[in-house]
C-alpha cells in the first residue's frame, strides 16, 4: 500500500468502531524521533480532531499515557530496528492499538507488529532522495490524516511542494557547498562545544543537529536551544567565544528567530546562519511551506556535516559505544 490507501484503508476501520481516532502518538528514538517531529508538528498545529503527542519510545512505555488504547494511532520509526521502538510498537499493536511503523528495510520485529509499513533510507546518506527519508514520509503521512480525516484545504499545495523537492534538494546542496560549508568546517574543525538554535518547526532538525550530527558523530558538546526560550536564559551563555549554527525557519515563528539572530549578530561572532528563506523554500507554497522547514535544513545541514568530518579527520561512520557493545 502507498500512503494514501494506507491512510483510507486505516479510515474504512475506524469508521465501523464507534469511538473514532482522537489520540496519535509518534514513537521512535534519536534521529528517528527528531524526524518524525516534522509530521507531528503540522498535525499537531493542523488538526481540529486529532490529539498529537511525541514520544521517545523507552518513555512511552514507562509512563504511557491514561489515554492510550485500542483506538489510538501509533507512528513508530527506526532505520536499524531500534530494540525499544520494536518493544514499543509490539506493546501498541497488543493493546490493539492501529499502528504504522515508518521503517528501514529488514526490522521484522518491527513489522511484525506493524498493521502498515513505510519504508525510508537513512537521511544521513545525502544521496538519498528527499521522499525516501522519515522526515518528508512523516509529513506525508499527517497531510494524508489531515486530507482523508478533516478534509485539509491545502492538501494539493502540499502535494505540489512534495513534487519539486528533489530539484530544490539539488539548488540547496549547490548554493551551501559555494564555500559556506568549507569555510564553517575550517572556522570549527577545533572546537569542543557548538550550540544549535531552531523553534517551532525547526525544533526537530535542531535536536538532531546537535544529538546525531555533533554530540554522537563528530563528538562535540551541543546544547539545543529553542529560539523562544533564548531570552529566558541561554543568551547568557553568548559570548565573541561561544559557537551557534542557527537554522532560521520561514513561517509564522520567523520573527521570534530573526530577534535572536539580531542579538546574536550584536553579541556574538562566531554565528553560522542557514536560513529556509535563502535556501528557497517560498515556492513550496504559502500555505504548507512552514511544515517544510525541516526538510530544508536539514538538506543543507548535512552538507555542513560532511565537511566538518572531513576537516577534522573525523569520519561521519566513527563511534566509540554504539553498534559496537551492550548498552
Amino acid at each position: 500500500m502507498n500512503i494514501p490507501e494506507i491512510v483510507s484503508d486505516l479510515k474504512k476501520r475506524s469508521e465501523k468502531k464507534d469511538t473514532p481516532i482522537r489520540n496519535v502518538y509518534f514513537i521512535a528514538c534519536g534521529g528517528s524521533l527528531a524526524g518524525i517531529y516534522a509530521g507531528k508538528y503540522l498535525l499537531e498545529r493542523e488538526s481540529k480532531i486529532f490529539n498529537v503527542e511525541l514520544y521517545n519510545a523507552s518513555e512511552f512505555l514507562l509512563t504511557t499515557p491514561k489515554a492510550f488504547d485500542e483506538n489510538c494511532l501509533c507512528i513508530c520509526s527506526t532505520l536499524k530496528g531500534t530494540p525499544e521502538v520494536e518493544e514499543a510498537i509490539r506493546f501498541c499493536k497488543e493493546k490493539g492499538a492501529y499502528t504504522i511503523a515508518i521503517c528501514g528495510e529488514g526490522n521484522e520485529e518491527t513489522t511484525k507488529y506493524a498493521d502498515y509499513v513505510i519504508r525510508f533510507e537513512s537521511i544521513g546518506e545525502v544521496t538519498t532522495p528527499m521522499m525516501k527519508t522519515n522526515v518528508t514520509l512523516s509529513l506525508w503521512v499527517s497531510f494524508e490524516l489531515l486530507k482523508q480525516f478533516e478534509d485539509y484545504a491545502y492538501y494539493d499545495e502540499a502535494m505540489k511542494a512534495f513534487d519539486v523537492l528533489e530539484d530544490l534538494a539539488e539548488r540547496i546542496r549547490k548554493y551551501v557547498n559555494n564555500g559556506r560549508t568549507e569555510e564553517f568546517a575550517k572556522k570549527h574543525r577545533k572546537e569542543d562545544v557548538i550550540y544549535v538554535m531552531g523553534g517551532a518547526p525547526a525544533m526537530g532538525v535542531a535536536y538532531a543537529t546537535s544529538i546525531c550530527s555533533l554530540m554522537e558523530i563528530q563528538w562535540i558538546h551541543s546544547p539545543t536551544v529553542n529560539s523562544a526560550e533564548f531570552f529566558h536564559g541561554p543568551f547568557e551563555t553568548l559570548d565573541k567565544n561561544l559557537p551557534m549554527v542557527h537554522l532560521i525557519s520561514d513561517g509564522r515563528s520567523r520573527e521570534e528567530d530573526l530577534r535572536c539572530q539580531r542579538f546574536m549578530e550584536k553579541f556574538g561572532e562566531k554565528i553560522t546562519v542557514i536560513d529556509a528563506k535563502e535556501l528557497g523554500i517560498d515556492i513550496l507554497g504559502d500555505n504548507v511551506k512552514e511544515y517544510f522547514n525541516h526538510v530544508l535544513l536539514d538538506c543543507a545541514w548535512r552538507e555542513y556535516l560532511t565537511a566538518l568530518a572531513i576537516e577534522r579527520k573525523h569520519p561521519k561512520e566513527t563511534r566509540r559505544y554504539m553498534w559496537k557493545m551492550k548498552y
